[in-house]
This record gives C-alpha cells, structure tokens and sequence, in this order.
C-alpha cells in the first residue's frame, strides 16, 4: 500500500490511494460512497458519491500533481448530469459537488478553477508516521485549512537478513505492508523454507507473480499479486484431492499466513473461486451467470480441514501452512 521515498511515505499507486479514500470516504468527506471507478459516456470516475443534502459528489484522486484534473472533472459531471443515474439518492436539481485529491496541486488548476462555473474543491492529502510507528493519512481542505486524519492498516516491513539466502524481491516486501508484523514475518519464513528445501528451486519474478521452482512451468509455489489484493495470494501446486493417482494441480491458499483455511483447484490466473461467506457478501447480479444458472461448485473455495489434510500426506494431519507447503516441497522433487 506505501513505498518510501527518501524519507517520506507515499501510496505505491492511485489505486492504493482511491481504496483508502474509498473505504473512509464518511470520516474523510462527510459523504456516502455509491460507487468505484464508474463508466459513463467513455469516462471512468474514480469515486461516485452523494452527500447529506442529496448532492452528486464526484471524487477525483492523483497520486502526483496534475494539471488537467478540473478538465477531468468536468468531463465526467457532464456525463453523469446526462445519464442520472442513481436517480432516487441524488437531487440532480441542486448544484454539483466536484472534488480533487492530489498530494499538490498546478497553478493553472487553481486558473481552472478560479474561471469555472462549477463547485470544485481541492484537497492535498500526506502521509506520515509517528513515534508508535502508526501511519496516518491527513487530508487538508485548500480554500478553508481544514485537517481530517485516518489511521492506516499499514506496517513498515522489517526485512530479516538470513545467511546464505539473498533479499526478497521488492515487489514482495511491498505487498506485505497491509499485515501485521508477525503475519509479515511468517511470509519471509515460507520463502525460506521454500529456497532452503532444494537448491535446484529458484525465485523467478515475472509481471504477475514470483514463482518457486525451475523455469516458468515447473513450480512448487507462488505470490500472485493482483490490483485488488492489498496482500500477495499464495498458490501451491498440491495433489488433486478428489482424484486418485498422482496428479498435481495448482491451488490458490486461503491463509492467515500460519494454517490453511481454504483452498480451489485454480489452473492459472486468480480463478473465480472464493469461500462461501465470500459468495454472500457479494450481490448476486455480480456473480457469474454460469455459478447461478448451475450452482457450480467448483467455484466455492474447499474448507481445509484435518481430512483433507491427512489425504494430501501432511506431516502429523497438521493444517498448518509449513505442513502444507511442505507437501508442495515433496511432490515437487519426486517430479524431478
């Protein structure tokens, strides 16, 4: 979520920003969010919300200055003013609320919107940490001085130097800050169970994850990173447990990073697999048509428990994510 510059903490990506803002847009701006990244008319706003007086708020986020952000604002409330959609929550009649996030903002945005018709508000956000090392979001009003301060889910990751095994990889000390330290501590102990198994397995990087094992097909292990997983999604490649034989297949591990809670046969990519209690927070217009037209059920994520377990060949029916892992490490060197 937060990558240091220098001395100084900022998000790694607007993405990281707009999921912050998003997630205590109440506490921040005093409005309700109705909806992320929302197209309309070939533009996509980062955040849709209303306010208490049935005003339309549109939310614009920049990680860095950006001169053209009132121009982008613009665009969208013409869409949105066009389509109204959301119509029973917001009161169209009344004058619209345009707001722009950025860490500073360009002359020419205050030109903009010094000459604009429309209500449009600038807000500089920063982060900071204290001496408890708690990390803080500060959002500040520009025309009116006032301060709104979040605390924020983050860690600073303590790297642990190990004898005879290189650094990890940035991309994965970076996707570590949303746990909490032992949980983050417990990632760095896989690794090295994972590299100090066999000297054959390497760490091979690629654009969406780092791979265990040799070349890009022959893998024991992975960190999946995807833009809406503030953590890496770990896979193993473990036996089939609903066929007989010998056949290995990868799996996406639901984890607290100490046991394994569930776990999906996922062949590439995230999959669409996810635990039920996932299922019944999502609505199910957003569920795909195949799971509702024949309630596949491969597409709910197993519970992992002691049967499961002692059929894979765990050390001790332990569900423990080191007893699993393990598993993966055995099956991967009889492949060799």
């Amino acid at each position: 979520m937060l990558v240091r510059t220098g001395e100084q903490w900022q998000f790694e990506s607007e993405l990281a920003l707009e999921t912050v803002v998003a997630e205590h847009l109440e506490p921040l701006l005093s409005v309700q969010l109705l909806q992320r990244q929302y197209q309309c008319q070939g533009e996509i706003c980062d955040l849709v919300a209303v306010d208490s007086k049935q005003r339309l708020v549109i939310v614009e986020l920049k990680n860095v200055e950006d001169r053209y952000i009132v121009q982008q604002l613009t665009r969208y409330y013409d869409g949105l003013s066009q389509q109204q959609p959301w119509a029973v929550q917001i009161d169209y009649a009344q004058p619209v609320r345009l707001i722009a996030i950025a860490p500073s903002f360009h002359r020419h945005n205050f030109i903009d919107q010094k000459y604009t018709t429309l209500n449009i508000e600038f807000f500089t956000f920063e982060v900071s940490q204290d001496a408890e090392e708690q990390f803080w979001l500060k959002l500040r009003a520009v025309e009116t001085g006032r301060e709104t301060t979040i605390p924020l889910s983050f860690t600073e990751v303590k790297v642990p130097v190990i004898e005879g095994l290189s650094a990890p990889p940035q991309r994965l000390v970076d996707a570590l800050g949303a746990l909490p330290a032992e949980s983050q501590q417990n990632v760095f102990c896989l690794r090295q169970q994972i590299l100090s198994f066999d000297p054959r397995i390497e760490e091979i990087i690629t654009p969406q994850s780092i791979g265990y094992g040799r070349g890009t097909k022959n893998w024991c292990g992975e960190f999946y990173f995807h833009k809406k997983q503030s953590t890496p999604i770990l896979f193993l490649w473990l036996p089939l447990w609903k066929r007989h034989g010998q056949a290995i297949g990868r799996h996406r591990i639901w984890t607290d990073w100490q046991t394994v809670l569930y776990f999906a046969h996922v062949p590439t990519g995230l999959g669409q697999a996810r635990p039920q209690a996932e299922w019944q927070q999502i609505p199910k217009e957003k569920w795909p048509r195949k799971y509702l037209e024949s309630g596949r059920t491969n597409l709910i994520a197993n519970p992992f428990h002691i049967n499961i377990a002692t059929h894979l060949g765990c050390r001790d029916a332990s569900t423990s994510l080191t007893a699993v892992v393990e598993v993966a490490l055995m099956r991967w060197k009889e492949r060799r």
